[in-house]
């Protein structure tokens, strides 16, 4: 494991990390996160209403679902002790266009809003081919923007890969270098950030004719001693 590269260290202190779902931030980057926080701003913007994670509840609408999911992630980030408004986007779950469909425009312009121009700050995205659809169409989304955006720095996090998709999906020679970032200090806040959301682990809603669940593999590895990074080529 290592520290937080020198070259982050010297960037400036704002932290812009981008979701494709509410609870995408903990999961992949919580213990950043709550060590980021502790330095400066840290601003979440979630990219979906998470909405479509459970269909045909009778008790738990989509809009309902979509209030859940927004109050879970606020609490969850007071846990990991960010101050800063999150930004809820509210796109339709599993249906977010890649940045080349004419469909994104109003997301590529929140992006633009989200992330300045003129100072130096970290984003951290996903990985481009995390499996999920949204989240890959969310990293063709930053793509887009930071092109016009040369004083940001990437770095991409990674939710499923590892415990879905395929070899391919791995970072290829020449593509970036992956960083293994010590997350123990911070396991206890992203824990209780963890718990808050209470829909995606089953403790919240029955009624559901389709229920998603966080499954184990997956949140063993979320509160494992390590994030895992992938550093573009462009910065590596």
């Amino acid at each position: 494991m290592v520290d937080l590269p020198d070259e982050f260290q010297a960037l400036g202190r704002q932290l812009i990390v981008i979701a494709p779902h509410p609870d995408d931030d903990v999961l992949g980057c919580g213990a950043l996160i709550a060590r980021m926080a502790r330095r400066g701003p840290v601003r979440v913007c979630y990219v979906t209403d998470g909405a479509a994670s459970h269909i045909g509840s009778p008790t738990f609408t989509p809009s309902r679902l979509r209030d859940v999911r927004e109050s879970e992630a606020e609490r969850g980030l007071r846990h990991l002790g960010v101050r800063e408004r999150a930004t809820f986007l509210r796109w339709p779950d599993g249906t977010v266009p890649s940045a080349g469909d004419a469909a994104a425009a109003p997301l590529l312009d929140a992006l633009r809003r989200l992330i300045p121009a003129a100072e130096p700050v970290i984003v951290v995205a996903p990985w481009r081919r995390d499996h999920h659809c949204d989240h890959r169409a969310v990293a063709t989304l930053v793509d887009a923007v930071l092109s016009e955006r040369p004083l940001a720095t990437r770095i991409e996090y990674t939710v499923w890969l590892g415990v879905l998709g395929e070899p391919a999906d791995e970072p290829q020679p020449g593509e970036g270098r992956t960083i293994e970032v010590d997350s123990r200090p911070w396991l206890s806040a992203k824990r209780a950030a963890l718990r808050e959301h209470r829909s995606q682990t089953g403790r919240l809603i029955r009624d559901a004719e389709t229920a998603f669940t966080l499954p184990p593999e997956l949140l063993a590895r979320a509160l494992g001693p390590i994030e895992r990074f992938i550093v573009p080529q462009a910065v590596a």
